[in-house]
């Protein structure tokens, strides 16, 4: 699901007035981050990076990361896959000269308590990367240390503060990945920076001049502090996933399994034909939990991964290898909060297409029907997360997951690197 995070600026808190004002705006919670603005850069990035990813489901959740001022700074600096967007406020572009105004003694908003602003704090702000690139050394280093790991290559030796040597031939060589599973995960976050035309604490042409062509600027009326947030609305809104299945009502009575679905936010929708046992092996394999639409003939059964919607490209990609295997031309993708698409799969990607289905109603049945007219089903069959149940199978569920993050048809390669899917999973 969407999670929305805010970082305070300068002198301020997570008690602040903005958080709530944001959270009235959007009508759910907004995470807002607390950091010690007295101590160096790099404890407070650490803090808040900390907070967000104990805040938030790594695995799951798409993250809007929203900053003013210096807590804007922080927002646009912050990097991980979960990020998919940063909103600011009149963010801080080089807090290492802009805050040298703030040098002595500061009053806290919160409690009116005081507190030193010292030289050393503020110069540590010179160690910061250039928040614009999304991609660079500091963050490539930290991917490829979890990536030795995780592949158990050789042992990588971290000494602290972000550096770190590893004793693998080649090592440094290649900073960007080009695999599928990374192109999916090394999209910058969508940018998006508003900046007050009455700013009297930053000068906002600075500001401009430093992301123009790397943010969308929007000019707001306004001073340095944000007294109302409406103008935002439809830019943090745009691309949300603000609803989920949940609000889908069940469309007939062999539809009822469909209620386990309730907590994501995209589905996949193909007609198994023949392959209907293959497909449910790799499903299992890839662990993507499905609902299965059994026909009234087993041949026209139906089946329905579900998943969420950081992971759309990856699932794009084992769907239509699915489609592949059951020599279909096609598969139906759903979103919770849109229309139904079918997305159909040419030979070469580049010219694959989508088009709109219209079912009469926000049903499962409705978009069944409108997607596959002739089909009549009997009965549906939840299959969620299901463990491994030997050693033999865990290791073709981890081959699997190989292929699917390094082919575009991971299907394709499994076929021909591997034996019966179906029969791997008995």
């Amino acid at each position: 699901m969407d999670r929305f995070i805010y970082i305070h600026g300068f002198n301020s808190s997570a008690r602040s007035r903005s958080g709530q004002a944001l959270t009235d705006l959007l009508g759910r919670p907004v995470i807002c981050l607390e950091y010690d603005y007295s101590s160096p850069f790099t404890e407070c990035f650490a803090s808040l990076r900390r907070q967000m990813l104990d805040a938030i489901d790594e695995t799951n959740d798409r993250v809007c990361v929203m900053g003013s001022s210096l807590g804007g700074f922080y927002a646009l600096s912050l990097r991980h896959p979960s990020i998919i967007h940063a909103v600011a406020w009149n963010p801080v572009v080089f807090p290492a000269l802009q805050m040298a105004q703030f040098l002595g003694r500061n009053t806290r908003f919160a409690d009116g308590s005081t507190w030193e602003f010292t030289k050393n704090v503020m110069l540590s702000y010179a160690q910061a990367p250039d928040p614009r690139p999304w991609r660079n050394e500091t963050w490539a280093r930290e991917e490829r240390k979890a990536r030795h790991i995780r592949e158990g290559h050789l042992p990588f030796m971290d000494f602290g503060g972000g550096r770190g040597f590893c004793f693998c031939p080649g090592e440094g060589e290649k900073t960007l990945e080009t695999t599928p599973a990374a192109l999916d995960t090394a999209r910058s976050p969508k940018r998006d920076i508003f900046l007050g035309d009455s700013d009297e604490v930053l000068d906002s042409g600075l500001s401009r001049a430093f992301w123009q062509g790397a943010a969308t600027l929007h000019d707001i009326k306004s001073g340095h502090q944000i007294m109302d947030y409406g103008h935002a609305l439809a830019t943090l809104t745009q691309d949300k996933m603000l609803e989920s299945f949940s609000i889908w009502q069940d469309g007939a009575p062999w539809a009822s399994a469909f209620r386990e679905a309730g907590a994501f936010d995209m589905a996949g929708m193909l007609a198994t034909g023949s392959r209907h046992d293959q497909v449910q092996g790799l499903l299992w394999l890839a662990d993507v939990p499905f609902l299965e639409l059994t026909g009234t003939k087993k041949e026209e059964s139906l089946i329905v991964p579900f998943f969420h919607a950081r992971h759309e490209r990856r699932m794009k990609r084992l769907l239509a290898g699915l489609a592949r295997l059951c020599g279909k031309r096609s598969y139906v993708f759903l979103r919770a909060d849109g229309p139904v698409v079918r997305h159909q799969i040419a030979d070469n990607t580049l010219m694959d297409a989508e088009y709109c289905l219209h079912p009469d109603e926000r049903s499962l049945a409705a978009a069944v029907i409108s997607a596959f007219p002739q089909w009549q089903g009997d009965q549906a069959r939840w299959h969620g997360h299901r463990p491994h149940s030997s050693f033999t199978s865990a290791v073709m569920r981890e081959h699997f997951s190989r292929l699917w993050d390094n082919f575009e048809d991971p299907i394709a390669e499994f076929e021909k690197t591997s034996s019966s899917p179906a029969a791997v999973q008995q």
